[in-house]
């Protein structure tokens, strides 16, 4: 996946958050719709990184554009971080995104059995 730059976005961005959390880096998983982006944020600046995009650098305005663009509206719910939890659902579910999910029926009903364990 690394070598080849091959994978798709949301296992992509997995390793690049592993690989942030060992240096102490503050990157969190932002799950847009139909994609999966990285974000960093400090006291002093934010910005996403697109780790599927040859690590292409996008501002806030950028993704809100991307949104609009795909006729999404809440954007405070698509640019807040995911919990590890709802990342490895959404990869569990193969990176679907909410409209997508009616595909994989019997998946969020197993992913909510472990969740209350």
């Amino acid at each position: 996946m690394l070598f080849r730059s091959t994978g798709n976005p949301i296992s992509i961005c997995a390793v690049y958050m592993l690989l942030a959390k060992r240096l102490r880096l503050p990157i969190t998983g932002i799950g847009m719709p139909g994609h999966f982006i990285c974000r960093h944020q400090s006291a002093v600046r934010e910005f996403y990184i697109d780790v599927f995009n040859k690590g292409r650098l996008l501002t806030r305005n950028d993704c809100v554009k991307f949104l609009v663009s795909t006729g999404h509206e809440n954007f405070e719910v698509f640019l807040s971080p995911m919990s590890p939890r709802r990342v490895l659902l959404r990869m569990a579910l193969g990176g679907a995104s909410n409209k997508d999910k009616h595909r994989h029926q019997t998946l969020p009903s197993c992913a909510e059995r472990h969740q209350k364990q």
